[in-house]
């Protein structure tokens, strides 16, 4: 090895040390539980949900308040409002912090940006943070670009009579007051993120002091519905309540868990206001559109193709395929000669079946989650009747002796597993071992035989409008 080998090697063995640091950085037993996605938003996980990699079943969402207008009502269980009046004990006037943009953190000007070896910057999952007298919470750090090979934190405390912070950025109450703590990078120290501290007695209540939204602003078509991720800081602020608004109900309203329904076509604001604190809000402008529903089913020789581009009428309603019931009759009677067992998880379903469906998943997934695995109305392969989900919505399916067989010898009865592996890209569906269409055995030869999908194969895009 050359010394020049050699000085490489130590480098990159440093950087995977301070690395393997900052990964094994445990939080203190007293300690907040890990962040939830659900945290801050107010609303109670549906019954039956599941994580939304597999569709989740269960009735439609609970109709949306017309009104435009809803006030969450703690239940039994849910986490983020308080079933305590949350003036019945005494807080101390603390000053609100001046809260640093989440996406800013001090860049350095002076360092080599972009050989993806210096930080350039520090991002944090929180920068507001409430804790006891005696108790601690420590902030997760992420350090950018992720190849920086010195991934080292320094941390400080501009008031350590109030609060405390450790080499590896815990942070302890010490006396009731504010503070800042900062993380500084060691590779490159004028990059930098803060959080503003306030540490509280025991007895005292914690107040929400600031909302963020995962987006500030969505696109959706009439019927149709959105559902903006909430947080609320600190996170462990008693009451987390919501109230949502809308003002303009004849475009969106919204309803008491923060779902936006478009009504009809224009821009509107909603508002999401703090129950415990009502000057602290946070806005989400919202624009309708009226869908354009395909005029006409589009055929690419012979064969149907229903993706994120090219949709089905509202009036199309054929039911199940006859030839594909009997494809698929073929194949239940061929798998079941091996000793397995095939049965029909979800068939044929109308556009407003479909449309029932999406909604419910938005309004438990949100829209950008729910686009991944669940169809918008008239894009679903299932209003075409040629398509079935077999046996589970489990993506381990592919791991069972059914999922096997069906992914080895499912072309040979004429139908494609129409969402692969890999290729959400190209599909624009998340991976569903369990999904099959049918297209005839001439062409699910061609893409056995090719490894392609139909947007391959026919040379054509799954992408929505808008």
């Amino acid at each position: 090895m050359t010394k020049q080998s050699g000085r490489i090697l130590a480098a990159v063995l440093a950087g995977l040390l301070l690395t393997g640091c900052s990964l094994f950085k445990g939080a203190d037993q007293n300690d907040p539980d890990p962040v939830d996605p659900n945290a801050g938003t107010g609303i109670e996980e549906p019954a039956g949900s599941v994580d939304p990699v597999t569709p989740p079943e269960g009735d439609p969402a609970d109709a949306v308040d017309p009104s435009g207008t809803a006030e969450e009502t703690p239940t039994e269980g849910q986490p983020d409002a308080s079933a305590n009046d949350p003036g019945a004990l005494t807080t101390p006037e603390l000053p609100t912090p001046v809260v640093p943009d989440p996406g800013t953190s001090n860049p350095s000007e002076g360092t080599e940006a972009g050989d993806g070896l210096h930080v350039t910057d520090i991002r944090l999952d929180k920068y507001i943070v409430a804790v006891e007298v005696g108790k601690s919470d420590m902030p997760l750090v992420t350090m950018l670009p992720s190849t920086a090979l010195d991934v080292g934190e320094i941390w400080t405390s501009d008031d350590t009579a109030v609060a405390s912070v450790s080499t590896w950025g815990k942070i302890t109450g010490i006396s009731p007051g504010e503070c800042r703590v900062t993380v500084r990078s060691t590779d490159n120290p004028d990059v930098k993120a803060v959080v503003e501290v306030m540490v509280v007695e025991s007895t005292d209540v914690i107040h929400v002091k600031q909302i963020s939204l995962d987006k500030y602003e969505t696109t959706i078509h009439v019927g149709l519905m959105d559902m903006p991720w909430v947080t609320m800081y600190p996170t462990n602020a008693k009451d987390k309540g919501e109230i949502w608004t809308s003002d303009d109900t004849a475009v969106a309203t919204v309803d008491q868990y923060g779902r936006i329904t478009g009504v009809g076509p224009g821009t509107c604001t909603v508002t999401v206001r703090s129950k415990d604190n009502q000057d602290v809000t946070a806005k989400i402008t919202v624009h309708v559109k009226i869908g354009e529903d395909a005029k006409e089913p589009t055929y690419i020789d012979g064969t149907l193709i229903v993706n994120r581009t090219y949709g089905l009428p509202r009036t199309y309603n054929p039911g199940v395929s006859a030839e594909a019931k009997a494809a698929l009759d073929e194949l239940i009677a061929g798998a079941s000669e091996d000793g397995l067992e095939f049965w029909v998880e979800s068939g044929f379903r109308s556009y407003d079946q479909q449309l029932s469906l999406y909604n419910t998943y938005v309004g438990r997934e949100g829209k950008d989650a729910a686009d991944r695995y669940s169809a918008r109305p008239g894009h679903s392969e299932h209003q075409s009747g040629l398509a079935f989900d077999l046996n589970s919505f489990d993506d381990n399916f592919d791991q069972t002796p059914e999922g096997k067989w069906l992914a080895a010898h499912a072309w040979e009865y004429g139908f494609t597993l129409r969402y692969p592996k890999d290729k959400e890209d190209i599909t624009g569906f998340m991976y569903e071992p369990w999904h099959v269409r049918y297209i005839g055995k001439t062409l699910a030869q061609k893409l056995h035989d090719s490894g392609q999908v139909l947007e391959e194969y026919f040379d054509i895009t799954s992408v929505y409008a808008d």
